[in-house]
């Protein structure tokens, strides 16, 4: 196990490793050996910023392709990278690094584990790649939520001149990855011809019966006109997964930085009930507005960290600014409760370059909630230099910097977001007054549904590639029992060395 935060309360240092020795589930407790030989016993629910490892053996060689799964700053490398091995010394590995820069890492494979070979990636690590050659490996008895319009998009999209997909059913194939794109095997990546605007304030609506076709779509148009363009969409994992799929082609574009920094955010919970303590989850943040200083030693304008939730009782425990516990019933301190916000901590990778939104007012600064900006520069301490829309710079410290997110698609849209809106949603706009809000001030609003409720007629375009690439990509669909050869590069003398494997916990 990696700690990236590290706690004070159990002894574990920030980048430290441990190794779990034993888990008790009925009281959900792990126990694990620190570095020093200590060990230590705790519920993981109370610790975030923790990744989990297994050991595997791996033969390298010579000329072997390798990619680094975690990232390590005194190497300067990222998860992910790619890179090939130049030379093979007693504790030593050197990579030659991919990229426009000549560039070699060497490092100790006993100490820095996180290495696998580097021939076959997932279509999620290809994101921000750009090969002249691609080759997609797709089975069609896998889960029909990893063969889908968003696969397609990723992996035959990272291609300059030439894709070729290799499957064991040719004929299905091109249903399973567009159903309402294409009715025979063949797999359309046309560019699409972009339509004159519609002099006329009502939204463009795009039906989609699939909703991996209007995902796909929606970054598709986005990439179009980035500059002017920001993604509103109600659900958080679309969110997500938009803002990392537009992260990807910026980076391969050349418009964002491929050096990002991982910053600790906080996001805003939805709590509908906050009188309810069942609501809260053990690691929130709750803000303060009014505290209950004499009462519970809670400080006005205060952070607390929860640390266990009593559904019976109705009771939260948790720990205060100054470090002490308090537990209290926040349906009986009812002013503390409704002057309250909860947040959880997670993680973004931030490059120069990123579009974000500022989620929490800074008054110091003059910045409202909701306000747009491009970060300009990114200190060691993770510091930000942001260019906001409305034109000045700020300089956002470490706390200031918790309350951002990414800004390609965002929840909801104030006063001063870009002049181009792309709505996505499962359902239709039904409103007049919701489609009002959007189209004021000459906004330029498109809508993407995907439940067939919208009276627009629907819009089933082919999937295409983002408009910055240029290409003409074939995607060459292939039969497995044609056997798949290469020249073999890989030197004779091999050498064993330990890798570690995230386990996507």
């Amino acid at each position: 196990m990696k700690y990236t935060k590290g706690s004070k309360a159990y002894g574990v240092e920030r980048d430290s490793l441990s190794v779990v020795t034993s888990t008790s589930a009925r009281d959900n407790i792990i126990t694990v050996t620190r570095q020093d030989g200590q060990s230590v016993s705790y519920d993981p629910r109370r610790l975030s910023g923790v990744n989990v490892y297994r050991e595997e053996p791996r033969e390298f060689a010579t000329g072997d392709r390798l990619q680094f799964t975690a990232t390590d700053k005194d190497l300067n490398v990222a998860n992910r990278d790619l890179g090939t091995i130049t030379k093979i010394e007693p504790g030593q590995l050197t990579v030659r690094m991919d990229g426009k820069e000549d560039r070699t890492v060497s490092f100790d494979p006993a100490q820095m584990r996180h290495i696998d070979h580097g021939y076959a990636v997932t279509s999620h690590v290809s994101q921000g790649l750009t090969e002249g050659r691609v080759i997609v490996n797709i089975d069609t008895d896998s889960s029909r939520n990893l063969i889908n319009t968003r696969l397609a998009y990723v992996t035959i999209s990272r291609a300059e001149t030439d894709a070729r997909i290799y499957t064991n059913d040719a004929e299905t194939l091109g249903a399973r990855l567009a159903t309402d794109v294409s009715k025979t095997a063949a797999v359309d990546f046309r560019q699409p011809v972009a339509a004159p605007r519609r002099p006329t304030a009502e939204p463009e609506v795009h039906q989609y019966s699939d909703p991996n076709h209007r995902i796909a779509a929606v970054a598709t148009a986005y990439m179009q006109r980035p500059d002017s363009s920001v993604i509103v969409a109600p659900d958080r994992a679309e969110r997500q997964e938009l803002n990392q799929l537009i992260r990807a082609d910026l980076q391969a574009q050349g418009t964002l930085s491929p050096d990002s920094k991982s910053l600790t955010v906080h996001v805003e919970q939805p709590i509908t009930n906050p009188k309810l303590a069942a609501q809260y989850t053990p690691g929130d943040l709750i803000q303060y507005g009014q505290g209950s200083p004499e009462l519970h030693g809670i400080n006005h304008n205060s952070v607390g960290t929860v640390l266990a939730s009593d559904p019976q009782k109705n009771a939260l425990t948790v720990q205060t600014s100054t470090g002490d516990w308090a537990t209290y019933s926040p349906h009986l301190t009812k002013t503390m409760t409704a002057e309250s916000a909860v947040y959880r901590v997670e993680q973004r990778e931030i490059a120069q370059g990123e579009r974000i939104q500022i989620t929490s007012s800074v008054a110091e600064l003059g910045i409202r909630k909701g306000e747009f900006g491009t970060v300009t520069a990114i200190s060691e301490s993770r510091e930000l230099d942001v260019q906001l829309d409305k034109g000045e710079t700020v300089h956002l410290n470490q706390r200031q910097a918790q309350h951002i997110e990414h800004g390609y698609a965002v929840e909801g849209i104030r006063a001063g977001a870009p002049e181009r809106i792309i709505v996505t949603q499962e359902a239709a706009l039904e409103s007049q007054r919701e489609i009002a809000s959007l189209t004021r001030s000459g906004r330029e609003v498109s809508v993407y549904t995907s439940d067939g409720s919208s009276p627009a007629q629907g819009l089933k375009n082919p999937i295409s590639l983002p408009q910055q690439q240029q290409i003409d990509a074939t995607a060459n669909v292939i039969a497995q029992d044609n056997a798949l050869t290469s020249p073999n590069v890989v030197a004779p003398e091999a050498t064993q060395v330990q890798h570690r494997r995230g386990m996507g916990i």
